[in-house]
């Protein structure tokens, strides 16, 4: 079968998800389009079991914890099951809007029934699996005990690779004790993390337990306890252990200082493993795991309070980010951080200056009723799928913009409008996904995905053509329109590509 576009409506890419389940949802993830109109090809396949989400309450609706509270009362957890993180939230999080959700594809058919006016938006956590158990109880009220002497403060670590049995993370000069209160690996797969649904936890008894034992060993085996076995994976870590040394005179309680304790000590961490993705998306940026990301912050909110009473500020240093989203602090994951951050419960850091933005950028701006291209060059032998989301804005009103993308091969698109998802297929498989969706879950403007399959081979045809694909748009409206795009590519396969406009002209009245 020769290669052919095929342009449809946004409904046609969740097929079988009946059409009016979508509409529903005022706020649609383009992700969640591309996903489902590829089967999940470049993801692992089509998920099995459950699938965790991310959600934004609507406004002047339930709160996140009524939500959870009614999903029991109805007995819905064979299809959607919210953890004990938002069933019983900490002092000062009761009325929070966002939480997360491990859902089965059933719960697309629930959107325009049980669900309908629940939801702003919600983002799908692609490429991660979820092992959660609807059956998990509650986290045991004493399941981290209040310790005495804690302070009022306490530092959380989240990151794909926690080393938290390195000597610098000790209390103590022997390294038989560490600063960690506890430890969330949420990779783990035997799910024994109560209540937390997916992945197992360590508390600091524990971990002291596995200190010692590797102390033994590395002395019954006339080795330094050093960097082999305890060695950073990155920077990341090492930069949360200089965050909890930062001086804390400010930060502990009087009482903690009459009684003599050292204020300049390190202060105590709780520590997220994030749950990694396959590994077809690790090493290419890819939509943040906002689930996995928020579960990570509300367990350190929570574990600080358990630990060290619900005065206890977490002060939390968040490694991961994208060069994606719309960089204006509406995506969904930073809006839920901002919930947290203004309840007062926490204090989030995110990272600055891993990627080069000069690389994987581009801007220009589109006079009214004119044309002007996009040159995207795209790699060989990437073996993950290549992303570009184009957002746009206007001073007057939204957007009104046509898109039409040209492969190297120059068999070039219709003009997709408003609402089109288009695919360029060969031999039947999807090369390239279009999603026009406008304003979505992702970001409060405008923006087209543009999805592009792996362009090292796998299965015959199924990969996209490396070299120069070129994306146009078209200006209908009479007022200039500014559109920024994002791309996102595999890492590992050398330099990011740069997305460069190229040339603009009238397209008359």
């Amino acid at each position: 079968m020769s290669p052919h576009w095929e342009i449809g409506t946004m409904s046609e890419g969740f097929e079988p998800i009946a059409p009016r389940a979508l509409a529903s949802i005022a706020r649609i993830d383009p992700y969640i389009v591309w996903a489902n109109a590829t089967r999940y090809r470049d993801l692992g396949g089509m998920p099995r079991g459950r699938i965790p989400i991310a959600i934004e309450m609507k406004q002047g609706g339930d709160t996140a914890q009524q939500f959870a509270q009614m999903i029991e009362r109805h007995g819905w957890q064979h299809w959607i099951w919210m953890s004990a993180l938002y069933r019983d939230p900490p002092a000062g999080l009761e009325a929070t809007r966002f939480c997360t959700a491990h859902v089965t594809h059933e719960f697309f058919a629930h959107l325009n029934t049980d669900l309908a006016d629940k939801f702003e938006r919600f983002t799908e956590a692609l490429a991660i699996p979820s092992h959660v158990d609807a059956r998990m109880e509650r986290v045991p009220a004493d399941h981290a005990p209040m310790r005495e002497g804690l302070g009022n403060a306490i530092v959380g670590v989240c990151d794909e690779d926690i080393a938290f049995t390195h000597p610098r993370f000790s209390e103590d000069a022997a390294g038989t004790r560490t600063r960690f209160q506890c430890f969330w690996n949420q990779n783990d797969a035997a799910d024994s993390a109560a209540g937390l649904g997916y992945g197992s936890e360590l508390l600091k008894h524990q971990m002291d337990a596995l200190l010692d034992d590797a102390r033994l060993h590395a002395e019954a085996a006339h080795a330094p306890g050093g960097a082999r076995i305890y060695g950073f994976a990155h920077d990341g870590p090492a930069a949360a252990e200089l965050a909890g040394r930062y001086p804390t005179r400010a930060l502990r309680s009087a009482d903690a200082a009459q009684s003599g304790a050292d204020r300049d000590a390190p202060l105590p961490m709780i520590g997220v493993q994030l749950k990694r993705r396959y590994r077809t998306m690790r090493d290419a940026f890819g939509p943040c795991p906002d689930a996995e990301v928020l579960d990570a912050v509300r367990y350190v909110v929570q574990r600080a309070q358990d630990t060290g009473g619900a005065a206890c500020h977490a002060l939390v240093s968040l490694n991961v980010g994208n060069v994606a989203w719309q960089q204006d602090g509406s995506s969904l994951i930073e809006s839920a951080l901002d919930e947290l951050m203004d309840s007062g419960v926490c204090s989030v850091v995110l990272p600055s200056g891993n990627v080069d933005l000069s690389r994987c950028r581009g801007a220009l701006t589109i006079a009214d009723r004119a044309e002007s291209e996009l040159r995207w060059p795209v790699r060989a032998h990437a073996a993950s799928p290549s992303l570009a989301e184009i957002w746009l804005s206007s001073d007057i009103d939204a957007p009104r913009v046509d898109v039409q993308i040209v492969p190297p091969d120059d068999a070039a698109s219709a003009w997709l409008g408003l609402g089109d998802l288009g695919t360029y297929t060969r031999g039947g498989e999807p090369i390239c996904t279009v999603v026009h969706l406008g304003r979505g879950a992702r970001g409060e403007g405008h923006m087209i995905l543009v999805a592009l399959a792996p362009t090292a081979a796998r299965n015959g045809m199924r990969r996209a053509a490396a070299g120069e694909w070129r994306i146009r748009l078209r200006n209908n409206a009479r007022a200039a329109v500014t559109a920024y795009a994002w791309m996102q590519c595999d890492e590992a396969s050398g330099e990011t590509p740069l997305v460069a406009p190229s040339h603009s002209r009238d397209i008359g009245s």
